[in-house]
Parts: C-alpha cells; sequence; structure tokens
C-alpha cells in the first residue's frame, strides 16, 4: 500500500491565507510563495523531512534569524527568514501542519540617484561635496557731483553728508561683494521640519529649502527631535547648480511590555533583545515580537514601532502551558516522583507540564504505587489520598530433579527453578508437575516483605518392565545403564526410558519404551548373529 502525504503548510500573505502541501517554495516568480524583492527564481524550500520541517536555501537570497541561510535547518516557532522586501515568520508547528505568516515590508522606497547630490549619512564621515558660486561680481557706480564752497557751514554740512552717505554706500558696497560671492546651496532634507545648519560658518542665510554660503569648506548640521543628528563637510564652489540631499534616521523606539509580573525573555525578529517586565529599545518599523517565559505559551505578535524614541505600551497576558499535582498518601511522608524526577515526600503539590505524566509513591516498609495520570495546563489534579499496601513477599522454587514445571496461586510460573512476588498477607498454594513423577504441591504463607524459599523432592511413579527373548543370557541396559541378565523384570519410572540387549557375536537389540501408570510392559527381543543381514 502506498502511503499519502496528509501534512500541510499554511501560508498567511497580506492577501489572504492558503492551505499547500508539505513541500513550498518562496522566491519570485514561478515560486508557490512569491515575495517582493526577488526575481524569477527559486529562493528557498520548506519541507516535511520524517516529521520535521526543514527550511533549505536555494541561493544566498535569504537570512534566517538574522544570519545568512546557508544550509539546511530544523524550523522551530518564532523563527523569522528575511528574504527580498519581506520576513517569513514560524508562528506555529507540528508533525503535520506548518503555520507561516509572510509580511511585506513597505515605507523602504529608494530615491533614485541624481547628478550632483550628495547624501549626508550618519556613519559615513565628513564628505566633501563641492559646489560652484555663480560667475563674476559687477559692482554698480554711483557718481555725484556737488559745488560748494570749502570754508562755508554749507559745504562743511555737505561733506558730512558725503561722508555718511560714502560709509553707508561702501557697507551697500561690502554687502554687494559679500553677497555676489555667496552661492546657493539646495537643501532637500527628511524629514522635512529638521533644523539645518552651518556651525563655525560666519556668514550662513537660510532661505526657503536653501543656504547661501561663501566658497569654500563648511560644515552642515541637521537636527530634529526623534532622529538622530547627522553633520558633514561640504566644499562650496563656483558653478551655481548645487543641491545637498540628507536622509535622517529615526531613533529606536521604546516598547514597555508589561507580563504581569512574569519573568520572561523577548526577541525581535528573531534576536533576543531583553527581558520582560521592563522597557526595550528597538528599532523603528513592524517588528515580530516574541515573549518566552518557562512554564507558560510563547506569547507572538506583529507590533509597529513608532521610533524617534516615542515609547509603546504592551500588555501581554501569558497563558501558562503546566498544572500542578496535588498528591496525598497514607501513610504520608512517602516519596513521591514524576516522570522519575524526584518531587518531595507527601502530602506535596508538584509543579509539572500538562500531558500524560507518571506518577510514582513509594515509602520503606510499604508496596510501591505507580500510576498515570493527565494532567491539563492551569489545572490542580488532586490524587489520593493513595493507601499504600503491604510490600509483597518473594518465593523461589526449586526442585528435584529440576525441571518440573510449577504454578503457584493459579499462575504459572515455567520450569524450576523459578521465582515470584507474592502478594503479602494470605496463603498461597505451590504446586509441581513433572512426567514420571507425582504431583508435589504445598501452601506458603507470604509474611509482609519476606523472603520465602520452597525445595520439592519429587516421587517417581515405578512401572513394572519386563525384558525377554532369545538367546536368554544377553546383557540387558537401561538409558546406558547395566541392569543384568535377560529374561529380567525391571522397575521404572513412568517416563520414556531407552532400553538396549546385547550379547558378543550378536547385533544389538535396541528399542524405547514409555510405560504408564498401573500398567505392565513387556519388551520381547530376539538377537540376530553378527554378520547376518
Amino acid at each position: 500500500m502506498r502511503s499519502v502525504a496528509y501534512a500541510q503548510v499554511r501560508v498567511r500573505e497580506p492577501l489572504g491565507e492558503r492551505v499547500l502541501g508539505e513541500r513550498v517554495t518562496v522566491g519570485g516568480t514561478g515560486s508557490d510563495v512569491v515575495v517582493p524583492g526577488i526575481e524569477a527564481e527559486v529562493a528557498l524550500a520548506v519541507e516535511r523531512r520524517k516529521g520535521v520541517w526543514v527550511i533549505e536555501p536555494a541561493g544566498n537570497a535569504a537570512r534566517f534569524n538574522g544570519r545568512p541561510l546557508t544550509s539546511a535547518c530544523n524550523l522551530c516557532r518564532g523563527d523569522t527568514v528575511a528574504i527580498g522586501h519581506a520576513q517569513v515568520v514560524v508562528t506555529d508547528l507540528s508533525r503535520t501542519l506548518l503555520r507561516l505568516d509572510v509580511h511585506h515590508l513597505t515605507g523602504n522606497a529608494t530615491i533614485a540617484p541624481a547628478s550632483l547630490l550628495a547624501l549626508i549619512a550618519g556613519d559615513s564621515g565628513d564628505d566633501d561635496v563641492e559646489i560652484h558660486p555663480l560667475g563674476g561680481l559687477r559692482v554698480p557706480t554711483l557718481t555725484r557731483a556737488v559745488a560748494v564752497g570749502p570754508h562755508s557751514d554749507e559745504a562743511v554740512g555737505e561733506m558730512g553728508r558725503w561722508v555718511i552717505g560714502g560709509a553707508i554706500i561702501a557697507a551697500f558696497l561690502l554687502i554687494a561683494v559679500v553677497t555676489s560671492l555667496m552661492q546657493p546651496v539646495s537643501i532637500d532634507v527628511r524629514p522635512s521640519d529638521a533644523h539645518v545648519s552651518a556651525p563655525g560658518s560666519w556668514l550662513a542665510i537660510p532661505n526657503a529649502g536653501r543656504m547661501l554660503l561663501l566658497p569654500g569648506k563648511h560644515a552642515i548640521k541637521a537636527e530634529r527631535d526623534g532622529y538622530a543628528t547627522l553633520r558633514t563637510n561640504v566644499v562650496v564652489r563656483s558653478d551655481g547648480t548645487n543641491s545637498v540631499l540628507i536622509r535622517m534616521e529615526k531613533l529606536p523606539g521604546k516598547l514597555k511590555i508589561d507580563t504581569g509580573g512574569v519573568a520572561a525573555k523577548v526577541s525581535v525578529d528573531g534576536v533576543e533583545t531583553g527581558p520582560a517586565p521592563g522597557v526595550l529599545s528597538i528599532p523603528a518599523g513592524e517588528r515580530t515580537v516574541i515573549i518566552h517565559a518557562p512554564h507558560y505559551v510563547d506569547y507572538i505578535a506583529n507590533v509597529t514601532i513608532n521610533g524617534a524614541g516615542e515609547t509603546q505600551d504592551l500588555q501581554v497576558s501569558l497563558q501558562t502551558s503546566w498544572g500542578t499535582l496535588k498528591l496525598l498518601s497514607i501513610p504520608e511522608g512517602a516519596h513521591v516522583s514524576v516522570d522519575d524526577v524526584d518531587s518531595g515526600v507527601t502530602p506535596v503539590s508538584v509543579p509539572a507540564p500538562s500531558g500524560v505524566r507518571r506518577v510514582r509513591l513509594a515509602a520503606p516498609g510499604w508496596k510501591t504505587w505507580e500510576s498515570s495520570m493527565v494532567l491539563r495546563a492551569g489545572q490542580i489534579l488532586s490524587v489520593g489520598p493513595v493507601k499504600l499496601g503491604q510490600p509483597d513477599a518473594h518465593l523461589v522454587v526449586r526442585s528435584e530433579p529440576s525441571g518440573a514445571d510449577a504454578t503457584v496461586g493459579g499462575t504459572h510460573l515455567g520450569r524450576t527453578p523459578a521465582e515470584i512476588d507474592l502478594p503479602s498477607g494470605i496463603a498461597h498454594e505451590v504446586v509441581l508437575s513433572a512426567p514420571g513423577y507425582k504431583n508435589w504441591n504445598r501452601a506458603v504463607f507470604a509474611e509482609p516483605g519476606s523472603k520465602l524459599s520452597v525445595t520439592a523432592r519429587l516421587e517417581p511413579i515405578l512401572v513394572r518392565v519386563a525384558v525377554q527373548g532369545s538367546p536368554a543370557d544377553a546383557e540387558v541396559l537401561v538409558d546406558g545403564v547395566s541392569r543384568g541378565n535377560a529374561p529380567r523384570s525391571l522397575e521404572l519410572s513412568a517416563t520414556e526410558h531407552r532400553v538396549e540387549v546385547r550379547k558378543a557375536g550378536y547385533q544389538t537389540f535396541r528399542t524405547t519404551v514409555a510405560p504408564a501408570a498401573s500398567l505392565d510392559r513387556i519388551v520381547q527381543y530376539r538377537l540376530v548373529p553378527a554378520g547376518t543381514h
């Protein structure tokens, strides 16, 4: 009979949930599960091998729990696979069922490169951006002719006005010269409300997405609450068409996890992050959070972390995966073991995993008690009081001759020597039997914890067997032992025997005889001379 596949993979995607067979491929066009960011090829496969779910790479495009997936790995609940622009999370698995959540990542749109743009990155160090100013400076000429007398008050006043006017004109000329030397730098910053400055520059004029700077080397600094401060060096040159692209990185967010006082470990996207309850720093974006605590079912949730230092609350109610066995015994003080693990003495309450548990109670001078029981998660299961019985007696049975069938209390033990444990406090009948021997029986009383030994000497059943024939003086042997010359009357046990009759010059006569009780037998022989056929 050919076996059939009954395992399945349940995949939950942004467009809904599907049920697939026990082998699923993930990748680009042509795969069972298509994810963004992968060309038309299979990147990895998930399949069931001998009851274990295994993930195997078909290329170098996947990362398993934050590390490159280079060989086949067994899957566990909570594992995360990053592939293309998607994450695949194992939410549940058993021998025949695997559940996968496929998340298409968003918010990571790529900005097309532009000519003469400088990307300001927080970890890229100091980059030089060459910015070219406009063409040559043109200064307008202002002339005025005034005719006054050299010694008149009007001449002095007029000269003062000329000096003040000249100073004003010089100031304007200086401003015009400096302004004409300053070059516009287009600042494209995200987020757009970030504050951009040029620390260290003695003159920098911001103006609606631009900044006027003198030619030379300057520092550009971008600041905003909730984002990492960015700083870079730029060289302004005479060009006139210059831009700087600034993309600030959002600071991690804070996730405050409340587990109701249960101590747990937290992993984010398959990487252990810290303990709970507490506040954890987590990068912004869509994250898979798994909370694991001993004796509790793992908690799994998809959480959108806003980032920028914002604190978010996550209230978690963990479901216990253990129960409690409450054990009582008579007498008290019995030693308790659960699944062969020492668990104290009665009366006692023992926490244990849910499922079928094997419980054993033992006390010196008392009979050991054992039982299997089903414990449910969160249940308090009371057992007892269990009344321990008297310890068994141990009986060893032997016989002469050995090999007799032994029965004690109606239970067949096999052939002697044999041994058995007997319930204490009562008498048990021992019966031995063997072919050719009379049955032997005796009653033995089983004292609690005693060691008994019985040896039976079996009495044979004798039967008369006569051996006679021709010639009359031949030697008779029974079971290889000479019993004299024929004719001969013998008493033999009621079992099978080998009889031989021999004499020099004659061929030996051989036969077997199985005498029955109360029935005499005769063995008749006739020897043939040697050499006669």
